[in-house]
């Protein structure tokens, strides 16, 4: 669990399972967003997130959504992630890692005498199984077909970076039904997992919301 902290907060928004915050001041809202993006984890920035050690959130560790549809699930740093995993667990089995090496050397191996017919000289690596897999077009399957579906993928993939500490959502809550914010808020919170959502206007659905008004004035709700 990690905490949140800005300036205009009298106190520290601890951020755990799904946590709704409202900025409804447009300059606070931007600078607050801002700030995220360009999050460094150390002590002068302007926006702090650190856990219950104030051991700031590294900037590695944070994962910002601003937009759903266009969000990148098969983003080059997510496969290369996912491409250690394969292959750390093709390591785990002897004969199919073997198996693997003994037919990619057998294509590099072609793939060489066949350069040897060239006029000019060309040569080639070995082809390793990371790169393979790139070639084999190996990516996570999108299947979405609304925008809450495919808020559920972006979370799936969140969950699977296990370098990835806290989600944050930027003016979601907008794309969302109350049925969807509460349905939301159960999965979330089954997966313990903590998802920070900041939207500009107010949000519907869930059980509790911190909301900083147009004065500046933080307020809990609590809507049970």
């Amino acid at each position: 669990m990690h905490s949140f902290n800005f300036d205009f907060l009298d106190e520290t928004i601890k951020l755990e399972g799904l946590v709704s915050f409202t900025i409804e001041d447009r300059d606070v809202f931007t600078k607050v967003i801002q700030a995220l993006y360009q999050y460094a984890g150390e002590e002068h920035d302007y926006l702090k997130i650190y856990d219950h050690n104030f051991k700031s959130l590294k900037t590695s560790e944070l994962m910002i959504v601003n937009d759903i549809l266009g969000f990148d699930i098969n983003s080059p740093a997510t496969l290369r992630l996912i491409y250690q995993d394969i292959e750390n667990q093709i390591s785990q089995d002897p004969a199919v890692k073997s198996e693997i090496e003994r037919l990619l050397n057998a294509t590099t191996l072609v793939i060489q005498n066949e350069l040897l017919e060239f006029d000019i000289d060309l040569v080639s690596d070995e082809i390793e199984i990371a790169e393979a897999l790139k070639i084999l077009g190996v990516k996570i399957e999108v299947e979405a077909d609304t925008i809450f579906e495919r808020l559920f993928e972006i979370i799936q993939v969140f969950k699977y970076l296990k370098s990835k500490k806290l989600m944050v959502l930027v003016n979601t809550g907008v794309y969302l039904s109350a049925e969807e914010m509460s349905a939301l808020e159960e999965y979330v919170s089954l997966q313990q997992m903590d998802l920070l959502m900041l939207d500009a206007t107010r949000v519907v659905g869930l059980n509790s919301r911190w909301i900083l008004d147009s004065d500046y004035v933080l307020m809990y709700e609590n809507m049970v």
